[in-house]
């Protein structure tokens, strides 16, 4: 599972989040930018669950591969 050249980790996209969000929160921020903002967020947040998926189905899939092989015994 390695990472691709310019790949952000989840934690490097959670933190990219996070300061998206404030930005957005700010008094001054006008609709055009808090639009693009948004936008950002919700690319990011689908990339996110697309690879927090993956991970899911890789532990999904040693789990059962564990299981199986408790009964092979």
């Amino acid at each position: 599972m390695g990472k691709e050249k310019n790949e952000s980790t989840l934690e490097e996209d959670f933190k990219k989040l996070e300061s998206l969000l404030k930005d957005m929160e700010r008094d001054d921020i006008g609709i055009e930018e808090a639009f693009v903002k948004y936008s950002e967020g919700m690319k990011l947040i689908k990339s996110c669950n697309e690879r927090i998926d993956k991970v899911e189905k890789k532990v999904k899939m040693l789990s059962d591969d564990l299981k199986t092989e408790d009964f092979a015994e």
